[in-house]
């Protein structure tokens, strides 16, 4: 899972005492006609961490997306937001119904809704709001409905990464991003369908919980990971969590997620100009000296050597020799 760092953090000022930090990255995207033409367009985008006991929704929303409980909401355009961990409850015009880990909720325009999560757990959102005839065609054909607006489909991180290279691009905008974002927009829909199909013929428990874990482990790409406490998370022993993982994976946890900072280390040297230095201690290396080794090790080549593209001239030369 790809994760961007333009994020704001806020303590819950609602109880300050628990010194709990929330941390959201979301952007509104602006829409030319040409946007429209497309047949979908994205219009926000962006992800949440609410710890346990934190003010839930933040108050920094524009006024047409923020709401209250109290109150709830009607919006004019379809969202897909992606619980990944904690759980709650979701109302809306056709009953209440819980959100648990693994939760898709489907928003409809003109459908008046609200939700949060439970106070004790919090929750992990993603999220991504769009527009169009492409969506209204869902709806009228029944791939989604508004009746029918939370599935349970579980862990996958396919899904995350496509919300976190929305959250990359929007931050970026790129010549022609909005037609990027919403084809990827569909690719989360087209996933998450798969996901209710799979569920619908009845999916295999151990697919499910190897999905969990991997998300897991890509939401923790930044930090250290205690695979035995991961296990205990999981509600299985670390014997049997390591043989299933790599049964599913053919990497052991450990060696997976070593896999997973590399594949970061990779995207923040190619993709910003981020110090070496800020690169290290945002992946969790307190040691950009060891980050370097580490990289090095993993690579053949020193960051600096890997931002400069020297690998790439390494498998032109390889390329070269073969080909000879």
């Amino acid at each position: 899972m790809r994760t961007y760092d333009k994020c704001a953090t806020y303590t819950d000022e609602g109880n300050p005492k628990m010194q709990n930090t929330s941390k959201m990255f979301f952007r509104y995207v602006p829409v030319g006609s040409i946007d429209i033409d497309w047949g979908v367009h994205v219009t926000t985008t962006g992800f949440s961490i609410i710890p346990p006991n934190s003010q839930y929704p933040f108050a920094r929303h524009p006024s047409l997306y923020h709401f209250t409980w109290e109150r709830g909401r009607v919006l004019d355009e379809y969202q897909i937001i992606y619980i990944t961990s904690g759980n709650g409850v979701f109302e809306s015009s056709y009953g209440s119904m819980t959100v648990a880990e693994g939760s898709v909720i489907f928003l409809f325009p003109g459908v008046w809704h609200r939700y949060r999560p439970n106070r004790k757990t919090g929750w992990n959102e993603y999220w991504v709001g769009l527009n169009g005839d492409f969506p209204d065609r869902m709806v009228e054909k029944g791939f989604i409905s508004p009746k029918h607006p939370v599935w349970t489909i579980g862990f996958d991180e396919a899904i995350v990464d496509h919300y976190m290279q929305l959250v990359h691009l929007v931050d970026m905008q790129p010549i022609g991003y909005q037609q990027i974002i919403s084809s990827m927009s569909l690719q989360i829909l087209a996933m998450i369908l798969a996901d209710i199909r799979s569920l619908r013929a009845g999916d295999d428990h151990t697919a499910a919980l190897m999905r969990r874990a991997k998300t897991m482990l890509a939401e923790r790409v930044d930090a250290g990971v205690d695979m035995e406490k991961l296990a205990k998370e999981l509600n299985i022993s670390y014997p049997h969590f390591r043989r299933i993982f790599k049964q599913y994976t053919s990497l052991a946890p450990h060696q997976y997620f070593l896999q997973l900072r590399i594949n970061r280390a990779k995207e923040l040297l190619r993709g910003t100009e981020l110090p070496i230095k800020t690169i290290a201690f945002m992946l969790g290396f307190e040691n950009p000296y060891y980050f370097s080794r580490f990289f090095r090790k993993k690579t053949g080549l020193p960051p600096g050597d890997w931002r400069h593209g020297k690998h790439q001239d390494a498998a032109s030369n390889s390329s070269t020799i073969q080909n000879g």
